[in-house]
């Protein structure tokens, strides 16, 4: 690996609840315990404490080739962990998926082993202030440990057993196994009676270069439909909602309705109908979190067929605080024509 000089980038960071997240568009769970009380890691995340609870941070990110000389000078605290990345994609922001844009990708070598080293000051000054003009800050250095095809294939095949997590494959025969008969498979109904319809869900979703999408997550990726200069988009099993912001959290609340009659809808600032094709018969939206905590829903849980959805969006005002995603999306889907 060549030596490069390391590479800086700094920028206000919006946290909440004292953290900070390193995230992958895995969705791994983030570990809920900080042992050294500054940063912890599990494998496709790692977070960061901060003394606020909600406000602004100073951040800068450091990327190197190698173990950086430890800095103690200037700052309150220093500690390491390794991050462990699946993708090469790792992004540092807000617990509400704030992320900044000048902050680059944590892990531009590729999936493998990367080590972190934290260091901060002002962590302690006023916990209980919401400040606007950062008075915590952080450097956070990355430097890769291991890399490249043979990290790759580690994290990979076998990445269950050696990292001790659940082994998915075998999460998914086993579902298959359970749910053998057609009748009990998600997205279709049992006789000829229509399922009452679902409670409305709220929750979160993460944009992705300004891209909401809805799919199968239990097959492989459908080929989507561009980037819509509108609203919506749609192609078979694919839909793709255009969001304002580039990257982060959104919210998104979903109803679903008998068909497409309008019923009263308030304070959203656009609309835009489209029909949608199924052949599954699940469909959800991805990254989504729902406010409860249950699994995200299947959109079209009557089964496989022709669906119509109306997409509402609105955005707040930009410049304030606030634990909530600065844009959301109402989804109203409806029935139009079932079967395969």
């Amino acid at each position: 690996m060549s030596t490069r000089p390391p590479t800086f980038a700094r920028a206000d960071v919006h946290v909440s609840h004292h953290q900070m997240l390193v995230n992958e568009e895995t969705g791994a769970d983030h570990p809920s315990r900080v042992p050294n009380g500054l940063t912890a890691s599990a494998p496709g995340a790692a977070v960061v404490l901060t003394g606020i609870h909600t406000g602004v941070v100073d951040v800068t990110v450091q990327l190197a080739d190698a173990p950086p000389t430890t800095t103690v000078e200037g700052w309150d605290e220093v500690e390491d962990v390794e991050l462990i990345s699946f993708t090469g994609e790792t992004r540092l922001g807000g617990l509400m998926g704030h992320l900044p844009e000048a902050l680059p990708n944590l892990t531009p070598h590729g999936p493998g082993r990367y080590g972190m080293r934290v260091h901060v000051r002002g962590r302690h000054i006023d916990p209980s202030a919401v400040p606007s003009v950062p008075f915590e800050f952080y450097l956070v250095t990355i430097w890769p440990i291991e890399v490249g095809p043979k990290a790759c294939a580690r994290l990979g095949v076998g990445v269950a057993e050696e990292l001790g997590l659940p082994d998915k494959s075998a999460e998914i025969r086993r579902w298959a196994r359970e749910h053998a008969r057609p009748e009990c498979e998600p997205g279709r109904i049992a006789g000829n009676v229509p399922p009452p319809l679902p409670t409305p869900v709220l929750g979160t979703a993460r944009a992705t270069e300004h891209r909401l999408r809805i799919a199968n997550p239990y097959r492989e990726a459908a080929s989507g439909p561009a980037l819509p200069q509108g609203l919506v988009a749609a192609a078979p099993d694919a839909v793709i909602i255009r969001a304002l912001k580039g990257r982060g959290a959104v919210g998104v609340h979903v109803r679903w309705a008998s068909s497409g009659s309008r019923g009263p809808v308030s304070r959203w600032e656009e609309a835009e109908e489209i029909e949608f094709v199924t052949t599954t018969g699940i469909m959800q939206i991805e990254g989504m979190r729902t406010r409860d905590g249950a699994p995200a829903p299947n959109l079209t849980y009557q089964g496989a067929g022709r669906y119509g959805l109306r997409v509402h969006g609105r955005a707040r005002p930009g410049g304030e605080l606030s634990n909530r995603p600065g844009e959301s999306y109402l989804l109203v889907v409806w029935p139009i024509a079932l079967g395969g």
